[in-house]
């Protein structure tokens, strides 16, 4: 199967099928005599614009079905290694009953009528779920018709099958490619039947990505890789403090380094810190030049209070926050204060989680060709529509003559959600009049990411005579990422979540919040929030469950109770979770692990279990230690519950990229923040989980009929409770402060 066409076919003629009605983008469609060529539209909302109401066809899913029976899909999404390139046209050719093996699919550039086009909170597979089946389903509605009109017989009579319509009675067939002209011509079911879970064929089985080949070969272009000839390169110096700005700059040594043709600040402030864009631009003919010539510029920076920033101060504002009751109050059940009055046994720990870095395969990039009538931009982003947007506000050319190609990006995990680096490609090209490509180096990318927030949590638990859980109380500080970027919206929105389990299920429950202002740069990291609540919480609960000599499993599953609730959960994945579907993950990984079972001698375990965006987990880590104290992973069992199942292998590899993830963070990672900035510089200060490392991933999931929910996140936060858990289990010592290597050897 292939994965792009040599040329594509986003042409002038499909580009001027945008601009036509519904009733001429039908007709035109006919008019081409080439085939079946279509798109099932429905409303969209630009994140940084109004609601686009245009008199226009709006279509999330363009459909191509040519003569010769090649079926082409447009992938609607930014693929950022998540796997939708390929689930989502899945989708489409599940309901067409396609061949896949004749589909090519292609990325979609970006486009309004395409619908949200958004990598962000595993949420394209839910979000597009409905209407991309209505996509495929119309189109073979259309073309079983064509078909019935040319045998002259009832529609009832005929049915679809890879890719060819086939008459029942007697056995004729014609192709998708028969078929396609005809079916061109008729009208598009605006509500066509869409098959039961029991009627697929394509879903649920296992497909390699549509890029594999491509990049397996070396020859996947990321944003990183495309730079048209006549585009100049910039690299930028940046503030070596946090906030930071350049007063003046010495060129003098940078404009003797060959290639380089011109040096100057740019500064662009916001009320979203994050958005904000502050240096000084090297531009070259090339990447080494720019490079070079950057390390060339002297530079004078005022930085007014940026140094005062460090690990060690942010670390004292949380202890001393702990020590009073909280700024803001989350949640109140019950009366927690009577509950503790009268407790027989009270747990009380104290957690802390690190600042932690992105580290995406592809470090930022982003190219944008400014010109006085339009402007053209392309590169590596989870949203589309903010480079668009930062383009429109930082030139007067309109929003309808920005166009935008869609890159694949090495790596996301919620760095690049914001784009401030294509606010620097847009001035830069501005200013210099050409095409303009703008690159970040490792180094860059460690000292001027989006850190995942750094936060401290104190847990207290009460139970009463017969070790019953019957008062949880959280108070939490963090650097909240919302607070950093000033939002309208509470600071404790993206670092506490007042529903998640086990609220709801304690009759006194309290939750207090205070956020810590800082200049150090926070975002959104795999999993927001929940990477750092799902390991104090489960830590918790383990700590509980060895205090009155429960087993961590069915301490969890008393508290679940038997019978089914829909607990309420506002937070994203809601509005409410089911009891029975996190028992059967819970019950799930237990079984597979053998968990009520003795484990093999040396082997130590410890689980976990979390709701998150709509899907449920569970895990088992299994450690062992060697003659000299040190610790090792051996394996991680893992149950999912995330619904109907798109492509088995691309699920498959999101939950053990997240659990790879979630472990090395577990393991080693932390930035520390001395002097303002960040000594984290590269991988030989910022340790990575190895291949050797790795451990055995056994992955479970549950055969579920619900609507599929997204997968590229919802394993890496209980893999670290899970692992400190079973650390506790082999050595008797608490990890309760991230990185596990603070406390042991690995």
């Amino acid at each position: 199967m292939k994965n792009e066409s040599e040329n594509g076919w986003w042409s002038p003629r499909t580009k001027e099928l945008f601009k036509v009605s519904r009733r001429d983008f039908m007709r035109l469609s006919g008019l081409a005599g080439s085939g079946l060529f279509m798109g099932i539209g429905f409303t969209t909302t630009a994140k940084n614009g109004p609601v686009v109401e245009e008199p226009l066809f709006e279509p999330n899913a363009f459909l191509k079905i040519g003569s010769d029976g090649k079926i082409t899909i447009m992938a609607k999404n930014p693929e950022i290694g998540q796997g939708v390139k390929t689930s989502l046209p899945l989708i489409v050719a599940e309901e067409l009953d396609a061949d896949w093996k004749m589909v090519e699919v292609i990325q979609a550039p970006y486009h309004s009528r395409f619908g949200s086009q958004f990598a962000g909170g595993s949420t394209a597979v839910k979000s597009n779920w409905t209407s991309l089946r209505k996509a495929g389903a119309a189109a073979k509605e259309m073309l079983i018709e064509a078909a019935a009109r040319k045998w002259v017989v009832p529609l009832n009579e005929c049915n679809a099958s890879e890719s060819t319509v086939i008459h029942g009675k007697t056995g004729r067939k014609y192709s998708y490619g028969d078929l396609a002209t005809d079916a061109s011509k008729l009208g598009i079911r605006e509500n066509p039947t869409l098959k039961k879970p029991e009627e697929y064929k394509l879903l649920g089985k296992r497909y390699g990505g549509v890029d594999n080949h491509k990049i397996s070969s070396g020859k996947m272009e990321f944003g990183s890789d495309k730079r048209p000839a006549g585009t100049l390169v910039a690299v930028i110096e940046r503030s070596p403090v946090f906030g930071g700005k350049a007063k003046g700059f010495d060129a003098s040594l940078t404009l003797k380094v060959e290639g380089v043709i011109d040096v100057f600040i740019i500064d662009k402030s916001y009320d979203d810190p994050r958005e904000s864009v502050h240096g000084v631009a090297v531009v070259a003919t090339n990447t080494w030049a720019a490079i070079k010539g950057r390390r060339n510029l002297k530079v004078e920076w005022i930085n007014p209070i940026g140094e005062l920033e460090s690990s060690e101060h942010i670390r004292n504002e949380f202890i001393s926050n702990l020590e009073k009751p909280g700024t803001i109050q989350v949640r109140s059940d019950g009366n927690v204060d009577e509950a503790f009055v009268g407790a027989s046994k009270i747990i009380e720990v104290t957690y802390e989680v690190p600042f932690l870095a992105h580290v995406t395969m592809e470090p930022m990039n982003y190219s944008a060709d400014v010109r006085n009538d339009s402007i053209a931009l392309w590169g590596s982003t989870q949203d589309p529509d903010t480079p668009r947007y930062n383009a429109t506000v930082n030139t007067d050319v309109p929003r309808n003559k920005v166009s935008l190609e869609i890159s694949r990006s090495g790596g996301g995990f919620g760095r690049r959600l914001v784009a401030e680096y294509s606010t620097e490609a847009i001035l830069i090209s501005k200013k210099v009049g050409k095409p303009v490509q703008v690159r970040w180096t490792r180094e860059d990318d460690f000292a001027h990411d989006l850190y995942r927030p750094a936060g401290m949590y104190r847990i207290k638990a009460a139970m009463d005579a017969k070790n019953s859980l019957i008062g949880w109380h959280v108070q939490a500080t963090t650097t909240s990422r919302y607070g950093y970027a000033k939002s309208e919206s509470s600071p404790h929105i993206t670092e506490v979540f007042p529903d998640g389990f086990p609220a709801g299920l304690v009759p006194n429950y309290k939750m207090e919040y205070t956020p810590v202002n800082s200049l150090v740069p926070r975002g959104a990291w795999r999993a927001p929030g929940h990477n750092a609540t799902c390991f104090v919480d489960e830590s918790h609960l383990d700590e509980i469950a060895h205090s009155t000599n429960k087993d961590p499993v069915s301490l969890r599953l008393e508290l679940l109770g038997k019978e089914e609730k829909k607990i309420p959960f506002r937070d994203h994945g809601g509005p409410f979770y089911s009891t029975t579907r996190l028992k059967s993950v819970i019950q799930l990984a237990a079984e597979k692990s053998k968990w009520f079972e003795p484990p093999q001698r040396g082997r130590y375990r410890g689980f976990a279990s979390h709701f998150m965006f709509g899907a449920y987990v569970a895990e088992v880590v299994m450690v062992s230690v060697t003659k000299d104290g040190k610790v090792k992973v051996e394996n991680v069992v893992c149950a999912v519950d995330c619904g109907i199942i798109v492509n088995r292998s691309g699920a498959e590899a999101q939950v053990e990229g997240g659990i790879v993830d979630g472990l090395s963070a577990a393991l080693f990672q932390e930035v520390h923040i001395e002097n303002g900035k960040a000594t984290e510089t590269n991988f030989n200060t910022y340790r990575m989980l190895r291949m050797k490392e790795c451990p055995k991933i056994e992955i479970h999931f549950v055969d579920s009929l619900e609507q599929p929910e997204g997968l590229g996140e919802i394993s890496l936060p209980p893999v670290a409770a899970a692992l400190c858990n079973a650390i506790f289990a082999a050595t008797g010592k608490r990890i309760n402060r991230l990185p596990v290597t603070r406390s042991v050897s690995i």
